[in-house]
Protein backbone atom coordinates (compact mmCIF):
# COMPACT_ATOMS: atom_id res chain seq x y z
CA UNK A 1 0.00 0.00 0.00
CA UNK A 2 1.10 3.05 -1.01
CA UNK A 3 1.28 6.37 1.80
CA UNK A 4 -0.95 8.07 -0.09
CA UNK A 5 -3.26 5.33 0.14
CA UNK A 6 -1.77 4.39 3.73
CA UNK A 7 -2.97 8.47 5.24
CA UNK A 8 -6.41 7.63 3.36
CA UNK A 9 -7.12 4.68 5.22
CA UNK A 10 -6.28 6.23 8.27
CA UNK A 11 -8.64 9.47 7.78
CA UNK A 12 -11.49 7.21 7.04
CA UNK A 13 -10.81 5.05 10.05
CA UNK A 14 -10.68 8.33 11.91
CA UNK A 15 -13.92 9.05 11.00
CA UNK A 16 -15.65 6.38 11.74
CA UNK A 17 -17.69 7.11 14.82
CA UNK A 18 -16.31 5.48 18.47
CA UNK A 19 -18.62 2.23 19.20
CA UNK A 20 -21.29 2.34 21.76
CA UNK A 21 -19.45 1.95 25.14
CA UNK A 22 -21.07 -1.25 26.44
CA UNK A 23 -23.58 -1.60 28.99
CA UNK A 24 -22.33 -1.31 32.86
CA UNK A 25 -22.96 -5.05 34.15
CA UNK A 26 -26.08 -5.69 36.31
CA UNK A 27 -25.46 -4.98 39.82
CA UNK A 28 -25.88 -9.02 40.96
CA UNK A 29 -28.91 -9.89 42.85
CA UNK A 30 -28.69 -9.49 46.83
CA UNK A 31 -30.92 -11.02 49.40
CA UNK A 32 -31.78 -9.61 52.64
CA UNK A 33 -34.03 -10.34 55.75
CA UNK A 34 -35.70 -8.60 58.12
CA UNK A 35 -37.06 -10.52 61.12
CA UNK A 36 -39.75 -8.92 63.46
CA UNK A 37 -40.62 -10.70 66.77
CA UNK A 38 -43.69 -9.75 68.48
CA UNK A 39 -44.18 -11.54 71.65
CA UNK A 40 -47.04 -13.40 72.79
CA UNK A 41 -49.54 -12.44 69.94
CA UNK A 42 -52.31 -14.98 68.53
CA UNK A 43 -53.45 -14.65 65.25
CA UNK A 44 -57.05 -15.28 65.65
CA UNK A 45 -56.82 -11.87 67.91
CA UNK A 46 -54.40 -9.81 65.01
CA UNK A 47 -57.53 -10.85 62.64
CA UNK A 48 -60.23 -9.44 65.23
CA UNK A 49 -57.82 -6.31 65.65
CA UNK A 50 -57.16 -3.04 63.31
CA UNK A 51 -54.11 -4.14 62.13
CA UNK A 52 -53.56 -3.42 58.39
CA UNK A 53 -50.18 -3.56 58.07
CA UNK A 54 -50.21 -7.56 59.53
CA UNK A 55 -53.16 -7.89 57.13
CA UNK A 56 -51.31 -7.14 54.18
CA UNK A 57 -47.70 -8.71 54.77
CA UNK A 58 -50.12 -11.74 54.98
CA UNK A 59 -51.58 -11.55 52.16
CA UNK A 60 -48.47 -10.36 50.25
CA UNK A 61 -46.87 -14.01 51.12
CA UNK A 62 -47.66 -16.76 53.05
CA UNK A 63 -49.36 -16.85 56.22
CA UNK A 64 -48.84 -20.09 59.06
CA UNK A 65 -51.04 -20.43 62.13
CA UNK A 66 -49.85 -23.57 63.92
CA UNK A 67 -48.85 -24.81 67.42
CA UNK A 68 -45.98 -25.33 69.14
CA UNK A 69 -46.87 -28.14 71.82
CA UNK A 70 -45.46 -29.52 73.14
CA UNK A 71 -42.60 -27.07 73.60
CA UNK A 72 -42.40 -24.82 76.00
CA UNK A 73 -44.70 -22.08 75.86
CA UNK A 74 -42.28 -19.02 77.37
CA UNK A 75 -40.16 -16.29 75.50
CA UNK A 76 -36.65 -17.01 75.88
CA UNK A 77 -37.47 -20.59 74.92
CA UNK A 78 -39.10 -19.72 72.11
CA UNK A 79 -36.89 -16.58 70.21
CA UNK A 80 -33.78 -19.57 71.09
CA UNK A 81 -35.87 -21.80 68.95
CA UNK A 82 -36.16 -19.29 66.68
CA UNK A 83 -32.83 -17.83 66.24
CA UNK A 84 -30.97 -21.60 66.30
CA UNK A 85 -33.08 -23.66 64.68
CA UNK A 86 -33.40 -26.34 67.10
CA UNK A 87 -36.56 -26.94 70.09
CA UNK A 88 -36.00 -26.98 73.43
CA UNK A 89 -35.85 -30.59 73.56
CA UNK A 90 -32.45 -30.06 72.22
CA UNK A 91 -30.80 -26.50 73.27
CA UNK A 92 -32.15 -26.99 76.96
CA UNK A 93 -33.96 -23.81 77.92
CA UNK A 94 -36.95 -24.08 79.76
CA UNK A 95 -38.00 -21.27 81.29
CA UNK A 96 -37.04 -17.41 81.36
CA UNK A 97 -34.55 -17.61 84.59
CA UNK A 98 -31.72 -19.81 85.40
CA UNK A 99 -31.81 -22.33 81.90
CA UNK A 100 -32.20 -18.91 79.86
CA UNK A 101 -28.12 -18.32 79.70
CA UNK A 102 -25.51 -18.37 77.15
CA UNK A 103 -24.33 -22.01 77.08
CA UNK A 104 -26.95 -23.95 75.10
CA UNK A 105 -25.55 -21.20 71.98
CA UNK A 106 -22.21 -22.79 71.99
CA UNK A 107 -23.52 -26.29 70.60
CA UNK A 108 -25.92 -24.33 68.61
CA UNK A 109 -25.06 -21.23 67.44
CA UNK A 110 -27.62 -18.30 66.42
CA UNK A 111 -28.28 -17.40 63.64
CA UNK A 112 -26.38 -14.06 63.60
CA UNK A 113 -23.24 -16.30 64.37
CA UNK A 114 -23.87 -18.84 61.64
CA UNK A 115 -24.37 -15.98 59.01
CA UNK A 116 -20.84 -14.44 60.35
CA UNK A 117 -18.83 -17.59 60.30
CA UNK A 118 -19.74 -18.18 56.69
CA UNK A 119 -20.41 -15.16 55.11
CA UNK A 120 -18.39 -12.34 57.19
CA UNK A 121 -19.29 -9.36 55.09
CA UNK A 122 -23.00 -9.58 55.64
CA UNK A 123 -23.99 -7.35 58.38
CA UNK A 124 -25.98 -8.60 60.96
CA UNK A 125 -28.10 -6.86 63.77
CA UNK A 126 -30.33 -7.08 66.94
CA UNK A 127 -32.26 -4.70 67.53
CA UNK A 128 -35.14 -5.66 70.74
CA UNK A 129 -36.59 -4.55 73.47
CA UNK A 130 -35.98 -7.54 75.72
CA UNK A 131 -32.64 -8.07 77.68
CA UNK A 132 -32.47 -12.00 76.92
CA UNK A 133 -32.72 -11.43 73.24
CA UNK A 134 -29.61 -9.16 73.52
CA UNK A 135 -28.07 -12.03 75.33
CA UNK A 136 -28.66 -14.33 73.35
CA UNK A 137 -27.40 -11.98 70.24
CA UNK A 138 -24.25 -11.59 71.95
CA UNK A 139 -23.40 -15.41 72.42
CA UNK A 140 -20.75 -17.01 70.12
CA UNK A 141 -18.05 -16.03 67.89
CA UNK A 142 -18.40 -13.95 66.19
CA UNK A 143 -21.81 -12.78 66.99
CA UNK A 144 -24.34 -10.48 65.86
CA UNK A 145 -22.44 -7.35 64.42
CA UNK A 146 -24.78 -5.29 66.64
CA UNK A 147 -26.93 -5.57 69.31
CA UNK A 148 -29.06 -3.23 70.67
CA UNK A 149 -31.39 -3.20 73.79
CA UNK A 150 -34.26 -0.53 73.97
CA UNK A 151 -35.69 -1.57 77.26
CA UNK A 152 -33.25 0.08 79.49
CA UNK A 153 -32.69 3.41 78.88
CA UNK A 154 -28.83 5.38 79.09
CA UNK A 155 -29.42 5.63 82.99
CA UNK A 156 -29.67 2.29 84.19
CA UNK A 157 -33.60 2.61 84.46
CA UNK A 158 -36.65 0.37 82.75
CA UNK A 159 -38.78 2.51 79.95
CA UNK A 160 -42.37 1.91 79.33
CA UNK A 161 -43.04 -1.07 76.75
CA UNK A 162 -44.65 1.12 74.17
CA UNK A 163 -41.74 3.51 74.34
CA UNK A 164 -39.03 0.71 74.06
CA UNK A 165 -40.97 -0.91 71.18
CA UNK A 166 -40.74 2.69 69.39
CA UNK A 167 -37.49 3.23 70.20
CA UNK A 168 -36.54 -0.22 68.12
CA UNK A 169 -38.27 0.09 65.45
CA UNK A 170 -36.85 3.69 64.65
CA UNK A 171 -33.72 2.24 64.64
CA UNK A 172 -34.83 -0.55 62.48
CA UNK A 173 -36.11 1.76 60.28
CA UNK A 174 -32.33 3.05 60.32
CA UNK A 175 -30.36 -0.20 60.29
CA UNK A 176 -32.71 -1.38 56.95
CA UNK A 177 -32.37 1.75 55.18
CA UNK A 178 -28.31 1.53 55.79
CA UNK A 179 -28.96 -1.70 53.51
CA UNK A 180 -28.19 -4.20 56.58
CA UNK A 181 -27.97 -7.47 56.00
CA UNK A 182 -29.99 -9.71 58.43
CA UNK A 183 -31.94 -7.85 61.12
CA UNK A 184 -34.02 -9.10 63.87
CA UNK A 185 -35.84 -7.27 66.19
CA UNK A 186 -38.19 -8.29 69.21
CA UNK A 187 -41.58 -6.11 69.98
CA UNK A 188 -42.71 -6.49 73.72
CA UNK A 189 -45.74 -4.38 74.57
CA UNK A 190 -48.67 -7.21 72.91
CA UNK A 191 -47.57 -10.01 75.73
CA UNK A 192 -47.04 -7.12 78.43
CA UNK A 193 -50.79 -6.22 78.02
CA UNK A 194 -52.02 -9.67 77.43
CA UNK A 195 -50.32 -10.70 81.01
CA UNK A 196 -51.59 -7.33 82.91
CA UNK A 197 -54.93 -6.30 81.19
CA UNK A 198 -55.85 -9.09 78.81
CA UNK A 199 -58.25 -11.27 81.42
CA UNK A 200 -59.70 -8.10 82.54
CA UNK A 201 -60.38 -6.16 79.51
CA UNK A 202 -59.56 -8.08 76.22
CA UNK A 203 -59.69 -5.27 73.97
CA UNK A 204 -56.84 -3.39 75.44
CA UNK A 205 -55.07 -6.52 74.11
CA UNK A 206 -56.22 -5.84 70.72
CA UNK A 207 -55.10 -1.71 70.80
CA UNK A 208 -51.72 -3.25 71.75
CA UNK A 209 -51.72 -5.46 68.50
CA UNK A 210 -52.84 -2.44 66.83
CA UNK A 211 -50.17 -0.07 68.12
CA UNK A 212 -47.23 -2.49 67.15
CA UNK A 213 -49.12 -2.83 63.59
CA UNK A 214 -48.74 0.44 63.22
CA UNK A 215 -45.25 -0.15 64.26
CA UNK A 216 -45.00 -3.23 61.50
CA UNK A 217 -45.93 -0.86 58.97
CA UNK A 218 -43.14 1.70 59.35
CA UNK A 219 -40.30 -1.34 59.18
CA UNK A 220 -42.22 -2.55 56.23
CA UNK A 221 -42.20 0.60 54.58
CA UNK A 222 -38.85 1.52 55.20
CA UNK A 223 -37.87 -2.42 53.70
CA UNK A 224 -39.90 -1.36 50.56
CA UNK A 225 -38.25 1.97 50.15
CA UNK A 226 -34.83 0.55 50.18
CA UNK A 227 -36.19 -2.14 47.62
CA UNK A 228 -37.13 0.22 45.05
CA UNK A 229 -33.95 2.13 45.62
CA UNK A 230 -31.86 -0.64 45.15
CA UNK A 231 -33.44 -2.83 42.27
CA UNK A 232 -30.74 -5.66 43.07
CA UNK A 233 -31.68 -6.03 46.61
CA UNK A 234 -34.03 -8.90 47.35
CA UNK A 235 -36.06 -8.59 50.76
CA UNK A 236 -37.70 -10.86 52.53
CA UNK A 237 -40.19 -10.42 55.19
CA UNK A 238 -40.57 -12.76 58.21
CA UNK A 239 -42.75 -12.30 61.34
CA UNK A 240 -43.58 -14.90 64.28
CA UNK A 241 -44.33 -14.92 67.84
CA UNK A 242 -43.39 -16.79 70.71
CA UNK A 243 -46.63 -18.46 72.46
CA UNK A 244 -49.54 -17.04 72.65
CA UNK A 245 -51.94 -16.05 75.66
CA UNK A 246 -54.81 -17.75 78.08
CA UNK A 247 -57.88 -15.35 77.83
CA UNK A 248 -57.46 -14.92 80.78
CA UNK A 249 -54.17 -13.58 80.46
CA UNK A 250 -50.52 -15.39 81.11
CA UNK A 251 -48.74 -18.42 79.09
CA UNK A 252 -46.40 -21.50 80.33
CA UNK A 253 -48.83 -24.26 79.82
CA UNK A 254 -49.82 -26.21 76.83
CA UNK A 255 -53.45 -25.20 75.77
CA UNK A 256 -54.63 -23.96 72.68
CA UNK A 257 -54.34 -20.45 73.25
CA UNK A 258 -51.13 -20.71 74.83
CA UNK A 259 -49.47 -23.28 72.21
CA UNK A 260 -50.87 -20.92 69.57
CA UNK A 261 -48.04 -19.24 67.25
CA UNK A 262 -48.01 -18.23 63.56
CA UNK A 263 -45.26 -16.85 60.98
CA UNK A 264 -45.52 -14.62 58.14
CA UNK A 265 -42.77 -14.91 55.34
CA UNK A 266 -43.57 -12.35 52.46
CA UNK A 267 -41.02 -12.12 49.86
CA UNK A 268 -39.76 -13.38 46.15
CA UNK A 269 -39.87 -16.78 47.48
CA UNK A 270 -43.17 -16.68 48.62
CA UNK A 271 -46.71 -16.35 46.87
CA UNK A 272 -49.00 -14.08 47.96
CA UNK A 273 -52.45 -14.93 49.33
CA UNK A 274 -51.00 -18.75 50.59
CA UNK A 275 -51.24 -20.47 53.81
CA UNK A 276 -49.07 -22.98 54.79
CA UNK A 277 -49.52 -24.36 58.14
CA UNK A 278 -46.05 -26.42 57.80
CA UNK A 279 -44.06 -23.12 59.09
CA UNK A 280 -42.71 -23.05 62.56
CA UNK A 281 -40.83 -21.21 64.57
CA UNK A 282 -37.78 -23.97 63.94
CA UNK A 283 -37.95 -22.66 60.39
CA UNK A 284 -37.16 -19.05 61.10
CA UNK A 285 -33.20 -19.68 60.78
CA UNK A 286 -33.08 -22.13 58.33
CA UNK A 287 -35.08 -19.85 55.81
CA UNK A 288 -32.59 -17.19 56.94
CA UNK A 289 -29.73 -19.60 56.18
CA UNK A 290 -31.03 -20.66 52.64
CA UNK A 291 -31.86 -16.80 51.42
CA UNK A 292 -27.80 -16.01 52.21
CA UNK A 293 -26.79 -18.57 50.72
CA UNK A 294 -25.21 -20.28 53.91
CA UNK A 295 -25.30 -23.28 54.60
CA UNK A 296 -27.42 -25.09 57.21
CA UNK A 297 -26.05 -27.74 60.22
CA UNK A 298 -26.89 -30.92 59.98
CA UNK A 299 -28.49 -31.16 63.33
CA UNK A 300 -31.69 -28.42 62.80
CA UNK A 301 -34.72 -29.29 63.46
CA UNK A 302 -36.27 -26.58 61.30
CA UNK A 303 -35.92 -26.42 57.58
CA UNK A 304 -35.93 -23.55 55.25
CA UNK A 305 -39.57 -22.71 54.31
CA UNK A 306 -38.36 -21.90 50.80
CA UNK A 307 -38.35 -25.38 50.20
CA UNK A 308 -41.66 -25.77 52.42
CA UNK A 309 -40.81 -25.60 56.07
CA UNK A 310 -40.66 -28.71 58.50
CA UNK A 311 -43.99 -28.71 59.67
CA UNK A 312 -47.42 -30.03 58.08
CA UNK A 313 -48.78 -28.17 55.47
CA UNK A 314 -52.11 -29.36 56.29
CA UNK A 315 -51.96 -28.70 60.49
CA UNK A 316 -55.28 -27.87 61.55
CA UNK A 317 -55.41 -24.18 62.57
CA UNK A 318 -55.22 -23.81 66.23
CA UNK A 319 -58.82 -23.32 68.22
CA UNK A 320 -58.44 -19.74 69.50
CA UNK A 321 -61.47 -17.87 69.18
CA UNK A 322 -61.09 -14.14 69.99
CA UNK A 323 -62.17 -13.32 73.50
CA UNK A 324 -65.02 -10.89 73.62
CA UNK A 325 -64.75 -7.96 75.61
CA UNK A 326 -68.52 -8.40 76.60
CA UNK A 327 -67.57 -11.89 78.63
CA UNK A 328 -65.84 -10.26 81.40
CA UNK A 329 -67.84 -7.20 82.23
CA UNK A 330 -64.98 -5.07 83.89
CA UNK A 331 -64.94 -1.03 83.15
CA UNK A 332 -62.38 0.30 81.45
CA UNK A 333 -61.73 2.63 84.54
CA UNK A 334 -60.10 -0.74 86.11
CA UNK A 335 -58.24 -1.72 83.49
CA UNK A 336 -56.90 1.96 83.42
CA UNK A 337 -55.70 1.58 87.01
CA UNK A 338 -54.04 -1.47 86.23
CA UNK A 339 -52.19 0.30 82.91
CA UNK A 340 -50.84 2.87 85.14
CA UNK A 341 -49.64 1.29 87.90
CA UNK A 342 -46.12 1.20 86.94
CA UNK A 343 -45.47 5.13 87.09
CA UNK A 344 -42.75 4.60 84.26
CA UNK A 345 -45.60 4.75 81.50
CA UNK A 346 -48.26 7.08 80.93
CA UNK A 347 -51.77 6.55 81.07
CA UNK A 348 -53.37 5.52 77.59
CA UNK A 349 -49.71 4.70 76.02
CA UNK A 350 -50.02 1.25 76.78
CA UNK A 351 -48.65 -1.85 78.73
CA UNK A 352 -46.68 -1.52 81.80
CA UNK A 353 -42.78 -2.08 81.91
CA UNK A 354 -40.53 -4.81 82.54
CA UNK A 355 -39.85 -8.38 81.34
CA UNK A 356 -41.15 -10.66 84.38
CA UNK A 357 -44.19 -11.78 81.97
CA UNK A 358 -42.42 -12.90 78.87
Amino acid sequence: MSRIHRMLAAAALAAVPLAAAAPAPAAPVVNKVVIIGIDGTLWSEVAAADAPHLDRLAAEGALARTSIAPHTTMSCVSWATALTGVWDGKHGIQDNGSTCNAGPFAQYPTVFTQVERARPSLSTASIGTWDKIGMIARTGSPQADRVTVTQIDPTGAGICETTADANATAQVVSAISEGTDLLFTHLDQVDIVGHTLRGIWPQAYRDAIGRVDGLVGQITAAVDARAAAHSNERWTILVTTDHGHNPEGGHGGQSAYETASFVIARGPGFAAGTENNGYTLADITPTVLDLLDVSAPANLDGASMVTGGSGNPAAPVPNTPPVDSGITGSSSGSAQAAMVANPLCVLGSGSASGSSGS
